[in-house]
């Protein structure tokens, strides 16, 4: 049987082939039986270390991820932190700040002159630092002119009530209607002759003022600002010869010498009120061309009173005197205006009243002068002017305008008559 069985083999494989078989074969069972027995026979003490470094690397990894996980719980905290903080901040600076504004779109049309779409947006800024430390910002971001610029930024410090302390581009205490000159707080669009060419309103200036409130009585108080300025220079406007180019722009002093200016109100029943304005400085370079202006401001509010509590009277009145100056030498202006709140009742089921709680219309009528004398043998420019207007307001702080103009004079709109509107609102 063993030699049938190697013949068989012989005739299938060559002796050269069958011996390097085996050989393999031979080799290979020889090296899975020494592995076997190795590990069979491997020493009790280096399973024992084997099985150590398994279990050492066991508590390694579980300790790395121990560590990453209180890094990361780490960097949540620090981020919660920070989230808090970051909404401390914002839940504090809206509790203490107000951001406000106005715009107005205005439309005209002058004989003489191309119709016009002009425009205004100012953004409002206001807050308490302290309970005794107060801002406020003004900033009109320069449409159509196309320069931002402040025309109040200011700090108060508020000491007691008859004397507090305000620094920074303070709005001149010149005039009721330089420091009340809101669009949206006005009944008519084109400002007074007098509160653009005599005072250059809107009128801001660097400085430092005093101000405050004396009771007098329970229905008489007074108020009172007096400031320290820049002041106005020599560069007075080369068409009309008013101030308003003489306005500082928030630059530096050009002369060194600070201008000082102040008003002094009485109000009675919050329903009276007078008001005295004073200005003193120098507007050249060289400390010449000394400005002195005075002021004097109404306005009568009757309340309670049966037909009379929808009319409001209010007037100014303002006169510069310019030493040293030829062109010009002085500048006197005035303004008297009644307003009419009147609404039809059957206007209240129209979709002009029934949306809203106190609509009203507003009936203006209003009468400027203004006049510029020069010295210089060129003669006095004057300008009257005549406006009727009416406006609609469905609530206080948005309203609609429209108006005519009957002008006479070399000011401003010469001798054009003309239709101004325009809507203005506050929010």
């Amino acid at each position: 049987m063993q030699c049938f069985n190697f013949h068989i083999g012989c005739r299938r494989h060559s002796k050269r082939s069958f011996t390097s078989s085996f050989a393999r074969h031979t080799r290979i069972h020889l090296m899975l039986w020494a592995f076997a027995f190795s590990t069979i026979m491997m020493p009790s003490w280096e399973v024992a270390a084997q099985e150590t470094r398994v279990e050492e690397a066991g508590p390694q990894a579980a300790n790395r991820e121990d560590a990453y996980a209180q890094e990361i719980q780490a960097l949540k905290d620090r981020v919660e932190v920070l989230e808090t903080q970051q909404n401390s901040i914002l839940d504090d600076i809206s509790q203490r700040v107000i951001l406000g504004g106005y715009g107005a779109v205005e439309f005209e049309s002058f004989g003489g002159s191309k119709t016009s779409f002009e425009g205004k947006l100012e953004v409002l800024i206001a807050g308490q630092i302290h309970d005794r430390i107060r801002f406020y910002n003004e900033i009109d971001l320069g449409i159509p002119e196309g320069e931002a610029q402040a025309e109040q930024a200011y700090v108060d410090l508020l000491i007691a009530k008859w004397i507090n302390l305000r620094a920074g581009v303070v709005l001149v205490p010149f005039g009721k209607f330089n420091l009340d000159h809101f669009d949206p707080r006005r009944d008519l669009t084109d400002r007074p002759i007098v509160a653009r060419q005599i005072v250059p309103t809107t009128w801001g200036d660097l400085g430092a003022s005093l101000f405050g409130l004396i009771p007098w009585t329970p229905n008489l108080i007074s108020t009172y600002e007096v400031a320290v300025i820049n002041g106005l220079t020599d560069d007075f406007s080369s068409t009309t010869g008013g101030l308003r180019d003489a306005r500082s722009s928030l630059s530096r002093d050009n002369n060194g010498q600070k201008s000082v200016v102040g008003r002094l109100t009485f109000k009675l029943a919050d329903q009276y009120e007078v008001g005295v304005s004073g200005y003193r400085g120098a507007s050249s370079d060289n400390d010449g061309k000394t400005i002195t202006g005075f002021d004097v401001d109404l306005e009568l509010k009757p309340r309670g009173v049966p037909f009379w509590e929808d009319f409001e009277l209010k007037g100014e009145l303002a006169n510069f005197d310019i030493q040293g100056s030829s062109t010009p030498s002085r500048l006197f202006g005035l303004y008297t205006q009644v307003n009419y709140h009147f609404w039809p009742s059957f206007f209240d089921h129209t979709f002009l009243g029934e949306p809203y709680t106190h609509p009203t219309f507003t009936l203006v009528g209003r009468y400027d002068h203004a006049r510029i004398a020069t010295r210089a043998g060129t003669g006095n420019l004057t300008e009257d002017r005549f406006t009727v207007g009416l406006n609609y307001r469905p609530i206080e702080n948005y309203v609609i305008k429209t108006e005519y103009q009957i002008n006479n004079g070399g000011i401003e709109r010469k001798s054009w008559n003309g239709f101004l509107a325009s809507i203005a609102w506050l929010f």
